[in-house]
């Protein structure tokens, strides 16, 4: 998984300073996700820009001393959660965002969030 990159696969906003998820493409959906921090940091890292291996990497290099043991580990995991939750994915090359998955929800008109949408496939 380190040398994937990873991409958000759903539309997001903020309330009241927390996280929400609005999943309307999984098997699951519809349905909304309040993320946890540490899943909300993975969710928000996960730009199509970056592998893997340098997400855990600018990680541990906010910890001083070091990172905790396991770190690569415990991100690995909340990566592949949110991968089975179907709100995430890996791919072998960089690919920028589409802006409804870029920026916040409500940022961006909704009949033109429905026209990017459609151009690209997620919706008839």
């Amino acid at each position: 998984m380190d040398d994937k990159y990873f991409s958000r696969r759903a539309c997001w906003h903020t309330m009241e300073g927390q996280l929400v998820v609005h999943d309307t493409f999984s098997d699951q959906a519809p349905r909304m996700i309040t993320m946890e921090p540490w899943y909300g940091v993975v969710f928000m890292s996960a730009d199509g820009e970056h592998t893997v291996d340098e997400f855990v990497s600018n990680m541990a290099g906010q910890y001083e001393g070091g990172a905790p043991a396991g770190l690569r580990e415990q991100i690995h995991e909340i990566i592949g959660t949110l991968i089975e939750e179907g709100i995430l994915r890996l791919h072998d090359e960089r690919e920028p965002l589409p802006a409804y998955f870029a920026e916040e929800y409500f940022e961006q008109d909704a009949e033109i969030r429905k026209q990017q949408m459609q151009a690209d496939g997620l919706i008839d």
